[in-house]
């Protein structure tokens, strides 16, 4: 098979896609090792996708509780896979936006992007979507339950104690926890999501 890894930086070129599904690739190559000889590598490639956090007119953050086949109910910010490999990030977020919640943004900021792990990469682009409005009703796929709730920035802080949440973003409870323990992370991490 021909590799088609979309040029993330953590599987090389000369890699071989021995395995291709639906959201996923996985892909081996031969890597020389310090001593000189030669290991069989191999790292699962996923569909990149982008999550949004939403900052509603009132300065609450929008969230979702979902329910999906063979998962239990988790919290997440909106967001999700791309539907195309082509899709642009800002375009992915913005329609999961609207599919998982009915609301839309006109003032769209970069926040950071997850690479994935070791063996499992990916590019997964966050942003921060400011005076969210609803347009319409939420219109989930035929594999997803979906209800938004609202909740202030100390609550959400709070949630990367809450296994619900911190099962599916656990990308971010480093950033989350550092806010909670230090003064300083706490007003930075607010001044950049609300811009105070």
């Amino acid at each position: 098979m021909q590799n088609n890894q979309a040029n993330h930086h953590k599987i090389p070129n000369h890699a071989e896609c021995v395995f291709e599904g639906v959201r996923s690739r996985i892909f081996q190559w031969d890597q020389e090792m310090y001593d000189g000889s030669i290991a069989r590598f191999e790292r699962t490639r996923f569909l990149d996708g982008a999550f949004v956090l939403p900052i509603l007119e009132n300065g609450n953050i929008l969230l979702t509780e979902q329910t999906q086949p063979t998962r239990e109910p988790f919290i997440s910010l909106p967001g999700g896979g791309f539907d195309s490999p082509n899709e642009k990030p800002l375009l992915c977020a913005q329609r999961e936006l609207l599919e998982e919640t009915g609301f839309v943004s006109d003032n769209w900021k970069s926040w950071f992007r997850f690479d994935g792990t070791d063996n499992t990469v990916m590019y997964v682009h966050y942003f921060i979507a400011h005076g969210c409005k609803k347009i319409q009703e939420i219109t989930p796929d035929g594999g997803e339950k979906i209800s938004t709730f609202e909740v202030n920035f100390d609550e959400f802080l709070n949630l990367s104690s809450n296994p619900k949440f911190a099962a599916h973003h656990w990308n971010l409870l480093s950033m989350i926890y550092e806010a909670r323990l230090n003064e300083k992370k706490y007003k930075e991490l607010k001044k950049m999501i609300f811009r105070e």
